[in-house]
């Protein structure tokens, strides 16, 4: 599962926690979920200090503040399907007959 989520965020945060999951020993699921979570927040908080700056009429990049706000846009909406994937693969082990 891990292959396939390799390709979805490979130049986002999201990815390269993701990327890292299999090269490290020692680190839990718990442990890279709580860093992937950590690296969203990360882009959302840079995101959304450029967008402030951009707001308050400092001389701020344009472009590099949409950047920054759609790499947010997509790490969330990845670590959205990581979160509905999660829940739908413990729901269907939950439903399992034993």
């Amino acid at each position: 599962m891990i292959a396939n989520i390799k390709g979805i965020g490979a130049g986002t945060e999201l990815g390269g926690a993701l990327q890292g999951a299999g090269k490290t020993k020692g680190n839990s699921f718990g442990d890279l979920l709580q860093s992937a979570v950590k690296s969203v927040d990360a882009s959302q908080q840079a995101a959304d200090t450029q967008m402030e700056g951009l707001a308050s009429g400092r001389n701020v990049d344009l472009h590099g503040t949409m950047i920054a706000l759609e790499e947010a846009n997509i790490s969330l909406h990845a670590m959205t399907s990581v979160r509905d994937k999660l829940v739908d693969a413990y729901q269907t082990i939950w439903n399992m007959p034993i």
